[in-house]
């Protein structure tokens, strides 16, 4: 009994624990005696770390607002605190000669532009007539002493197309969106933060309030600083009342008109300022800031005393930005990411059986010949499985017509070429597909006329998720065995069933930063067919219904690129789709023997896979699974086709059909099956020769290996 409540204590606590993150303190940074840091701010590549100064204890001399100040810290080591050398250069911020005028002290606030051209200071006096925000340029990148307060630029949140209304003054702090194209700004008066868009980015001169704002109000009344994330999904807010940061997350990227939700908060910073400056008076939170991934936070920490003891603190994060918990990454990105693998190993076992059964209807319109053999590509493969498979199957060869008889291997080969777009869902981003494939196959026809054969495809399909360029390419082996029987001239089953070998070049976008991969995966499918043919006014009618099942596994890989990462676990990707549907056919045969038969498909495919279930974890943090539910796009889909088949009697075939699948409120894909080809004889080979230098199918030279999917496959080919 002892054993099993000691089990359950450790289980409870295993799982509990995945509820919050851990900040490990890692060091501190001792800053000016007798200032307050009020801000914190580091430069692109973590070398500089930039603070502002509030020295009001006195009214004269070293402690007076005459010296308010943004310092500028030197680091050997980037965005380690620790390492910090030499003598902190500074400007004064504080006088007309700087920011304007005697009110404009006691700066909290600060950021530099991320190309080092501008400093922002935001100003905490709240007098009436003075700005809140200074924008100063940067005659040196990066340098506070090239400071060049004659072009300075004065921002209030109460002035011309930046007025909130409120007559409101007194930032604590600022920030920007991702592009400088968004300035947002807090207002201790009013307990609000406010969005203004930019229409020059990173100059506030071009600001204009755009009535969004986020009333902070019910979780405290005094902060004394904020910060978004990278990719703008998280807010931190500093209560400087309660000593605590607030953890908040948006339901869109830097829209504070959207749902904001309190997820957690942290404190520990105050006992461990207490412990390191050996005194517990008066410990406030000033400010914080991120590195440039969010693997570490760092707090300036200030006891009020006459000497206004003044400290950094550096923390380790064991998740992207998890000061109080770790943020669930399954935006809108990665849910769209996820569910790409979903769709994509469907629309796989599609392109596995659709050729075997084009290739059936085409027997069983031509049975009549005594060689079926439909030689449409002679194909030189790069791909060395390809061309190791291409001479079990020998598609290219000069097969004699004289010599062929009824029971003979037949060989024929088919490409295709498809695009489709997936629209955005609440929960994942839109997606662009595109996917060809090649089949070679070999069949035999019985004493009874059924047939029965074997193929081999191979093929690749890319998904591009949402604006970002993340990407799957996978590339797919499959081996297919199918037949065709016969109940009398006008009923037929039609079975396939196969096996697929799957590759996934995986690249995500995360915070404009590359997280790469490789994933595999193995899949097993199958198809049954049934099939009525009526003649009706020379128009063949022909009804059918399908089913297809089928089963993915997907392996389980890690992303490689930045504190992001993720790992994926094992997919199981379960599917059942059922359809019923018509075929119409008019065979017109002119004088010159040749015939055109045109087509027309109208069928309904209902998809009744089931939902699936799997979880990522942060590199970084593996003990925590996050858990996303897949579900089916569309439950109902209309697919539509039109096109023809010409025959000449020189043996001749042209065959071009038309095809769009659209999913119920979900999207539509457009596929294009051309095959152009002839039964041969002593003088003809094959339909067309596809070789590395002319190859129409050059998707599937499939060289990747990233650099951006290749260019995306050299522009789709």
């Amino acid at each position: 009994m002892i054993k099993v409540l000691i089990f359950i204590f450790i289980f409870f606590v295993s799982q509990t624990s995945k509820i919050y993150a851990k900040a490990t303190f890692l060091s501190i940074l001792n800053t000016e005696t007798g200032e307050g840091t009020t801000g914190l701010h580091f430069s692109p590549d973590g070398t500089k770390l930039y603070t502002g100064a509030s020295r009001t204890n006195g009214t004269t001399g070293p402690g007076s607002s005459s010296q308010d100040r943004v310092y500028q810290y030197s680091l050997t080591t980037s965005f380690d605190i620790s390492s910090q050398s030499g003598t902190p250069t500074f400007t004064r911020v504080q006088g007309n000669a700087a920011c304007g005028d005697a009110d404009f002290k006691q700066p909290a606030g600060v950021l530099v532009s991320p190309d080092g051209s501008k400093i922002y200071i935001a100003d905490t006096t709240g007098s009436a007539n003075g700005a809140d925000v200074c924008q100063v340029p940067l005659t040196t990148p990066y340098d506070v002493e090239s400071a060049d307060y004659g072009n300075k630029v004065l921002f209030r949140l109460d002035d011309g197309e930046t007025d909130v209304g409120t007559g409101s003054n007194e930032s604590s702090g600022i920030d920007f969106n991702n592009d400088g194209s968004k300035l947002f700004v807090e207002s201790e008066e009013d307990n609000k933060i406010y969005t203004f868009d930019l229409s020059t980015n990173y100059d506030i001169s071009s600001a204009k309030y755009n009535n969004i704002f986020f009333d902070y109000s019910n979780d405290t009344s005094d902060i004394a600083d904020f910060e978004f994330s990278n990719d703008g999904s998280i807010l931190f807010i500093a209560d400087r009342d309660n000593n605590l940061i607030l953890q908040y997350s948006l339901s869109r990227d830097f829209d504070l008109s959207s749902n904001i939700k309190k997820i957690g908060t942290f404190n520990d910073f105050v006992s461990k300022y207490a412990e390191l400056a050996s005194t517990n008076t008066n410990a406030r939170i000033r400010s914080l800031t991120f590195n440039n991934d969010g693997s570490k936070v760092y707090f300036s920490v200030m006891i009020f005393t006459r000497s206004s003891k003044s400290r950094v603190l550096e923390y380790s994060l064991d998740c992207p930005y998890g000061v109080a918990v770790c943020a669930d990454p399954l935006d809108k990105e990665l849910v769209g990411t996820i569910q790409a693998y979903t769709e994509m190993s469907k629309r796989i076992m599609k392109n596995n059986i659709n050729p075997i059964m084009h290739r059936i209807e085409w027997l069983r319109r031509n049975r009549s010949n005594n060689d079926l053999t439909n030689q449409n590509l002679k194909l030189n493969f790069e791909d060395e499985k390809l061309a190791l498979l291409s001479k079990f199957v020998p598609v290219g060869l000069n097969f004699n017509k004289d010599e062929k008889v009824k029971g003979d291997w037949f060989y024929w080969s088919e490409g295709k070429v498809s695009v489709g777009e997936i629209e955005e869902k609440f929960n994942a981003l839109n997606k662009k597909t595109d996917n060809n494939n090649i089949t070679i196959g070999a069949d035999k026809r019985s004493a009874k006329d059924e047939f029965f054969g074997y193929a081999f495809q191979v093929g690749r399909d890319s998904a591009d998720v949402g604006s970002s360029s993340s990407i799957l390419d996978t590339k797919n082996y499959s081996l297919i065995f199918y037949g065709t029987k016969p109940h009398d001239n006008e009923q037929f089953t039609d079975i396939a069933f196969g096996a697929s070998s799957l590759k996934t070049e995986h690249l995500r976008k995360k915070n404009s930063v590359n997280l790469t991969g490789e994933r595999s995966g193995k899949q097993v499918f199958g198809s049954i067919k049934l099939n009525k043919i009526y003649l009706k006014n020379d128009i063949n009618i022909n009804p059918r219904a399908k089913i297809d099942l089928g089963f993915t596994q997907l392996s389980s890989f890690n992303e490689s690129g930045s504190f992001d990462a993720l790992n994926y676990k094992k997919h199981s990707i379960p599917k059942g789709m059922g359809s019923l549907g018509v075929l119409l056919d008019k065979k017109t045969k002119f004088d010159n023997g040749s015939t055109l038969k045109p087509m027309i498909l109208l069928e309904y495919i209902g998809d009744f896979s089931p939902s699936t279930n799997t979880s990522v974890s942060y590199l970084s943090d593996p003990n925590t699974d996050y858990f996303i539910n897949i579900g089916k796009e569309s439950t109902h889909n209309l697919k539509t086709g039109i096109g023809f088949d010409l025959s000449t009697i020189s043996g001749w075939s042209v065959i071009l059909n038309y095809e769009r699948e659209n999913a119920n409120g979900s999207g539509h894909t457009d596929s294009l099956y051309f095959t152009t080809g002839w039964v041969p004889n002593a003088n003809t080979k094959f339909a067309l020769s596809l070789d590395k230098k002319n190859s129409m199918m050059v998707g599937l030279n499939l060289k990747t290996q990233f650099p951006q999917i290749n260019k995306k496959i050299k522009e789709k080919n």
